[in-house]
């Protein structure tokens, strides 16, 4: 039986995405390659609707996090880090591994963060170096307010860091027009890409920030300023400091490319309607969503499991049964309680989610619950 991915990423990749993944490999320099590098940078841009600096690093999207944050902060730093879920719980991990004094900006698991939770944080703490939060809490598939949340740190002059890796290509974002000073995603996600690739956006007052900062030990590979010295130094033979895989960012171009030609705001509806077809579903069968409708994510749901039933068993079920992986049984404390559906693919139909409605009202038939 093939088993189809409804994971919160990676996505199954179209046809030509992993026909892109299977060319002729490419030596990642010369005129020929960086042609293909830069018309890739410009794509993103259009994607994270910036005219800033983009930077392809070469690792997972917590590498990109760990770039963004790491050259915003210096040890004893003030870092605002929102947390309502376990990828909020990362971030401010990743920022007291820069030896950051962390002020955690709370929220419940499945609830999203308050903007006037940071305008009072910032109140508390005036010497503020950054505020750094999770557009789509994926633990939970709530999304988070980050354009109120960044008006409120341009208000205070505060650079704001946001993690995209769930979010672009998959709901409203606008870097430049909302403030954002770096936004990190991931190229298995809404992108449609293979795993593997981090693209960084910067800002100019992220620069600013990182040129005032100077050097403080952030190391070499994911010091933004060693990308941006090689992409101006070597802008038409090398510009980047490292060997690059040239097949997935030939595979991550195609992605971006076909979201750019459905056009975003029409992928972006398209998964509101996926979305809101499979909470319903979720509700007539029992399984409440964790998620109030305000504020879900619409590329992400997570829901309770039966009571007393382990959201494990769901999992295995729908694999062994019906060929549907599903994410695993919640991350942190809510583990066996949830299961999450990802619904980020840009190949996801409506058939996708009926047969995940139909797999889940299998399974409370042989639970007795049907």
């Amino acid at each position: 039986m093939t088993v189809r991915l409804m994971i919160p990423g990676p996505v199954p990749l179209s046809e030509s995405v992993a026909e892109a993944m299977a060319a002729p490999v490419q030596a990642h320099y010369g005129p020929a390659w960086v042609s293909i590098h830069n018309e890739t940078l410009q794509l993103l841009r259009q994607a994270f609707v910036t005219e800033g600096d983009v930077f392809i690093l070469v690792g997972s999207g917590s590498a990109g996090l760990d770039a963004a944050i790491g050259n915003l902060l210096a040890p004893g730093d003030a870092a605002l880090v929102g947390v309502n879920g376990y990828f909020g719980q990362r971030l401010a991990a990743i920022a007291r591994a820069y030896g950051a004094h962390v002020v955690e900006v709370a929220a419940e698991w499945g609830e999203p963060l308050a903007p006037d939770a940071f305008e009072d944080a910032l109140q508390n703490n005036p010497s503020a170096s950054v505020i750094v939060v999770t557009h789509i809490e994926t633990s939970t598939g709530v999304l988070n307010p980050v354009r109120q949340i960044a008006q409120i740190a341009n208000a205070h002059a505060v650079p704001i860091i946001v993690d995209g890796i769930s979010s672009l290509g998959g709901v409203e974002f606008a870097m430049d027009g909302w403030g954002i000073d770096i936004c990190v995603t991931a190229s298995q996600k809404c992108l449609g890409g293979p795993a593997g690739l981090a693209p960084v956006a910067v800002g100019p007052k992220a620069w600013a920030a990182i040129e005032k900062r100077g050097n403080a030990g952030h190391g070499w590979y994911l010091n933004l300023q060693t990308w941006r010295e090689f992409a101006r130094s070597q802008k038409d033979w090398h510009p980047y400091p490292i060997t690059m895989p040239t097949n997935a960012i030939l595979a991550l171009r195609e992605g971006v490319r076909a979201l750019l030609t459905e056009g975003i705001a029409h992928r972006i509806g398209r998964y509101k309607t996926l979305a809101g077809r499979l909470r319903s579903g979720l509700e007539y069968l029992g399984f409440r969503p964790l998620a109030a409708d305000a504020h879900a994510a619409p590329v992400v749901t997570a829901a309770y499991s039966l009571p007393g039933v382990p959201s494990g068993r769901i999992v295995e079920f729908l694999e062994r049964v019906h060929g549907l992986e599903i994410a695993g049984g919640g991350l942190g404390h809510l583990h066996d309680k949830i299961f999450r559906v990802g619904h980020m693919a840009p190949s996801i139909s409506e058939r996708d989610i009926d047969d995940v409605l139909a797999g889940l009202e299998d399974f409370k038939c042989q639970v007795g619950e049907g």
